[in-house]
């Protein structure tokens, strides 16, 4: 294709096209051609039914509207009415002596040959012809026979039959002073067999006539008989019922005097008889419809053919009968008879019992430790008019893991309510109220009960709980109350905010320090699960008692757009409990991770053998935990302030310096023997309450804990011994012995004597696998370490 040069002189556009061609067209000229196709673009647009064949843009100066598209059937009819349209041809757009031709489809005729069935009409409306043509000059013919316009009312337009399906239309004078409408008036025509659908006359006009070319619907063909039936105005009940049946034909005659419908009850139901048919169009009177009843059987017919496309109202009543047989639910007639109808069966009432039910439709997502979490709307319906009785209440519960927003935000909600109420059938006017001594059962009791003839429903839109942190599957909501509801329904899924995951779990030593770990990450559900709101945005990983970090780790963000500051590493308080913290200076807009790079640990000799376990704290992601009523979220408080958790790390390696010993004690001596290898101690053994103290040096030998597994911590006056996986802790003058975690009540205390710490050897024995044995007549002890 040769390159496009264009080239302005003043007001021509010389234009080189393929070929070597050269065109001039002035501003003025294209301007014109704009104009036109601007004008073809709006006629387009105001064509919503006719379909149209695509003109050229320069000759595309009309536009079709169809005026009335009637139904018939498919049965050969002489004098059938058919639809009317109109064409409106833009100002200055008829060339004159233009014409059109209207085509009518194959068995579609103006009428026999000879009889005169086209023609110009008097009116838009007017039906003396097989095919009326009129046409309404508008402002070009306000000066009649006027040189100006070449108008002449007599022969402005002439109409000439071509054939029997076909005319052509003429247009003698031109539009210059204002647009002209045209209407088509198919009125009496004669119909033989056609087939189902849309039924189009072609509109066939020169490029010059200023007239578009294209298709118009003037009928649509439909099976013949045809009625459409539909139920208004039906209600629910327990035991009488009333409804509207809507009966329209598609067609004149559709239902004729040897037709008729019949619509059957299911089993349980009977019908009353129904009053007299309200007509709403055609030409019929109320008393031409018949309508008979036969106990579950209504039979609808009409005395008399229609000559118009009719259509009424018939009023129905029906009971139910058989208690036993009748179902709850829908109640569905059945639809038979000699008449083609466009359904087979219809729904007429709905059966039910008093009561009501509680459901929601679409749970939502939630994210565990966070509050103003929208729940999935819970709609409270009757199953029938009038369930419901006047001050009886619906209890909604939730479960111990949520709370109601307002009562997260306060002690005392009174009747605040996070979220709308909506309610149909006047089910409406339930007070808010909030009972237990956490306020997790939400109350509502009906002040304004239904009185509508169909069920009430009353929607809680938009409703706001809490979760606790560590909260994670489905949150049910129990249902209860004296208006007699019951059962469980599903609001939401909560998912954990944050989780937390290790690299790998290496095993680590118990007693040394810079023991390295592997990554630790946190990563986010979804975006601001990181809280950073009324000052709370900590994040803390808190190791167990006897396990710090040896330094302080890298923190950085490695996915998403959170961002963190101040991290540091501390023990809680006197717990001896390691932890990480740091704080999130900005919310995420991206679900974010954040990395502890390669964190190194120190493990006391009081860590018990098995998982290091961390857990991830702090009001950032257990938010909840921290900023909740007192009273109604206090166990979150207590026990619920973890968001996730995760091992790091295991210890295997038992404590070294174990050995098998047996050791004998005589009471009041200082003197003993271990292994037979005699010893001297600088306090001797003795006898209280029936139980044998030792110190404690002495009696960690017997029971073969090395000297470096014995630990005294002087600030909470507890001795701990560690032998093998076993950590054996007792707090001076306290009975309390712990066991790996494990307390146990012994019948004796641990006590000091003449500066001495001396423990009971039998409880100690027991927790550290050794045997204890007591000679009365020689005043000895053995004790036998089994490891």
């Amino acid at each position: 294709m040769s390159d496009k040069i264009r080239q302005k002189d003043k007001n021509n556009i010389s234009v080189y096209i393929q070929g070597g061609e050269k065109k001039v067209m002035t501003k003025f000229n294209k301007k014109m051609i704009n104009v036109l196709a601007t004008a073809t673009l709006v006629a387009g647009v105001a064509t919503p039914i006719a379909a149209l064949t695509a003109p050229t843009a320069i000759h595309a100066s009309s536009s079709f509207n169809v005026i009335s598209t009637p139904s018939i059937n498919s049965n050969q009819q002489d004098n059938a009415v058919l639809g009317r349209s109109k064409i409106t041809i833009s100002q200055a757009s008829i060339a004159k002596g233009a014409s059109f031709t209207i085509t009518m489809p194959k068995g579609f005729d103006f009428g026999k040959t000879g009889d005169l069935q086209v023609g110009r009409a008097t009116s838009a409306t007017d039906a003396t012809y097989g095919l009326g043509i009129y046409l309404d000059a508008q402002d070009n013919a306000l000066d009649k026979n006027a040189a100006a316009t070449g108008y002449n009312e007599a022969t402005a337009l002439t109409v000439e039959k071509l054939s029997s399906n076909s005319a052509r239309v003429t247009l003698n004078f031109d539009n210059s002073k204002d647009s002209a409408d045209v209407y088509l008036n198919f009125a009496n025509i004669n119909v033989s067999g056609p087939s189902n659908g849309p039924v189009k006359a072609t509109i066939d006009a020169s490029s010059l006539s200023g007239i578009t070319s294209g298709e118009i619907t003037i009928a649509n063909v439909v099976s013949s008989g045809q009625v459409s039936l539909s139920a208004l105005d039906t209600v629910s009940n327990t035991d009488n019922f009333t409804a509207t049946l809507k009966v329209k034909e598609q067609t004149a005659g559709a239902l004729a005097n040897n037709n008729n419908i019949k619509l059957k009850l299911p089993s349980g139901f009977k019908w009353n008889a129904p009053k007299s048919a309200s007509i709403l169009f055609g030409d019929i009177a109320s008393g031409d419809v018949v309508s008979n009843v036969d106990g579950d059987t209504l039979t609808v017919s009409l005395k008399k053919e229609s000559s118009k496309e009719t259509t009424f109202n018939l009023p129905l009543s029906f009971y139910v009968d058989d208690e036993t047989n009748a179902k709850e639910g829908d109640v569905t007639v059945s639809i038979s008879g000699n008449t083609t109808t466009d359904v087979s069966s219809l729904v007429i009432g709905n059966y039910g019992q008093i009561g009501g039910g509680v459901t929601v439709a679409s749970p939502t997502t939630i994210l565990a430790g966070h509050d103003e979490q929208k729940i999935g709307d819970i709609v409270i319906k009757e199953k029938v008019a009038g369930s419901f009785v006047n001050n009886r209440t619906v209890t909604l519960r939730l479960p111990e893991g949520a709370r109601w927003q307002s009562t997260f935000e306060s002690n005392n909600p009174g009747s605040n309510f996070s979220g709308s109420m909506e309610n149909t059938n006047g089910l409406g006017g339930a007070e808010v109220s909030y009972t237990d001594s956490d306020k997790r059962t939400l109350r509502l009791t009906f002040k304004n009960v239904n009185s509508s003839k169909d069920p009430g429903s009353l929607k809680l839109k938009n409703v706001e709980v809490a979760t606790q942190p560590g909260f994670s599957g489905d949150l049910n909501v129990e249902v209860a109350g004296s208006q007699g509801l019951s059962g469980n329904v599903k609001v939401a899924t909560v998912k954990q905010a944050v989780t937390l995951a290790a690299a790998s779990k290496p095993t680590l030593t118990i007693g040394l320090g810079d023991q390295q770990v592997g990554d630790i990450t946190i990563t986010e559900a979804a975006k601001e699960a990181f809280v950073k709101k009324d000052g709370s945005r900590e994040v803390i990983l808190e190791l167990p008692t006897g396990v710090r970090f040896a330094s302080t780790p890298e923190v950085k963000v490695t996915a998403g757009d959170v961002k963190v500051k101040s991290v540091s590493t501390d023990t809680y308080g006197e717990s001896n409990k390691g932890r990480l913290s740091f704080y999130i200076d900005s919310e995420s807009a991206t679900p974010s991770t954040i990395t502890i790079s390669a964190p190194k640990l120190t493990v006391d000799r009081t860590v018990a053998q098995g998982d290091i376990v961390a857990k991830l704290k702090g009001s950032a992601v257990s938010y909840t935990a921290y900023k909740g009523a007192t009273d109604n979220t206090q166990n979150w408080k207590d026990n619920n302030t973890a968001a996730a958790e995760v091992a790091i790390a295991t210890v295997g390696t038992p404590a070294p310096g174990a050995t098998k010993t047996k050791a004998v004690f005589t009471l009041g001596s200082t003197s003993y023997t271990v292994n037979g290898e005699s010893k001297t101690a600088d306090v001797s053994a003795y006898a209280e309450n029936g139980r044998t103290y030792l110190p404690v040096r002495y009696a960690a030998e017997a029971l073969g804990v090395s000297p470096q597994n014995i630990l005294f911590d002087k600030a909470t006056s507890t001795v701990t011994l560690i032998k093998g996986n076993t950590v054996a802790q007792i707090k001076l003058n306290t009975n309390l012995l712990t066991v790996n975690g494990t307390v146990i009540r012994m019948d004796v205390k641990a006590v000091t004597n003449k500066n001495r710490t001396v423990l009971p050897i039998y409880w100690v024995g027991r927790a550290l696998d050794a045997s204890v044995n007591y000679d009365a007549t020689s005043k000895t002890v053995t004790v036998e370490n089994n490891n």
